[in-house]
């Protein structure tokens, strides 16, 4: 397999009222093409400032992070703005959309703002054509036109993953997507992303739910701005074999000090 994020020797640091304080400390790991992995760790451990680092939303003050073969580290804004649009999807909890758009319209949007840039090929008609497909497919079709005030937070983060997925990304990075949600509606939702996991895009996503991480490939336990540990599941197959990848994954983060 091929790696399609490398980091190595990561640190972040933040500097409050002149103290300097190390958020992620030497932070060193790979995830390949197809894989789906969660990070999880107490609060405050660096899960969320990871996935931000990584993923370019925030600038990393040493080590460096190769993603789809390309060094992030010495990028600009623009250029790094770039590539989280055309080659990265973001779901976060909090599921922002904006108010004076259909859901439809939010969809496409970032699809007509790819356009814009060198080297794409696709037309307006191609980007409306995949935002159906996407829509299709998360069963949300039917509310193409709705304002985002007129759906449920469950049809809401499925249309945020279509928006994620408009510029057929080559890697998701997801911060709790299920955690503003009941547990259907999160039930539902990370279906969608294991389906769109076994089709070949990899994911990266913080949760502190054992049950949504159980129905990853790898869990990253993080603890005081470090990775304590990895625990491989490998791939998930359905809810037979569910409540034995919780007791197995239990049993790991009690003995990592969950």
């Amino acid at each position: 397999m091929n790696a399609v994020l490398e980091v190595n020797n990561l640190c972040k640091t933040y500097i409050v009222n002149k103290a300097q304080n190390h958020v992620l400390r030497n932070i060193s790991f790979s995830l390949e093409q197809g894989e789906f992995v969660s990070v999880m760790g107490p609060s405050g451990s660096g899960k969320s400032t990871l996935l931000y680092t990584v993923s370019g939303m925030d600038r990393l003050t040493a080590g460096e992070v190769i993603f789809d073969r390309q060094n992030l580290s010495g990028l600009s804004d623009k250029e790094m703005a770039e590539i989280r649009l055309q080659r990265m999807g973001f779901i976060f909890q909090q599921m922002v959309m904006l108010g004076n758009l259909s859901v439809y319209d939010n969809i496409i949007l970032a699809g007509y703002q790819s356009l814009q840039h060198k080297g794409n090929t696709r037309t307006r008609s191609q980007v409306n054509e995949h935002a159906d497909r996407l829509m299709r497919k998360l069963n949300i079709m039917d509310l193409a036109g709705h304002d985002i005030t007129e759906v449920s937070g469950g049809q809401l983060q499925r249309a945020c993953i279509c928006r994620s997925l408009i510029n057929e990304p080559k890697m998701l990075f997801a911060d709790e997507p299920t955690g503003a949600l009941n547990s259907q509606a999160a039930k539902e939702v990370l279906e969608e992303l294991n389906r769109i996991n076994r089709e070949g895009t990899s994911i990266m996503m913080v949760t502190h739910d054992v049950k949504v991480a159980a129905q990853t490939d790898k869990v990253l336990y993080m603890l005081d701005g470090n990775i304590q540990g990895e625990f491989y599941l490998g791939k998930y197959n359905g809810e037979a074999e569910l409540r034995e990848r919780e007791r197995r994954l239990n049993e790991w983060l009690m003995a990592m000090g969950w």
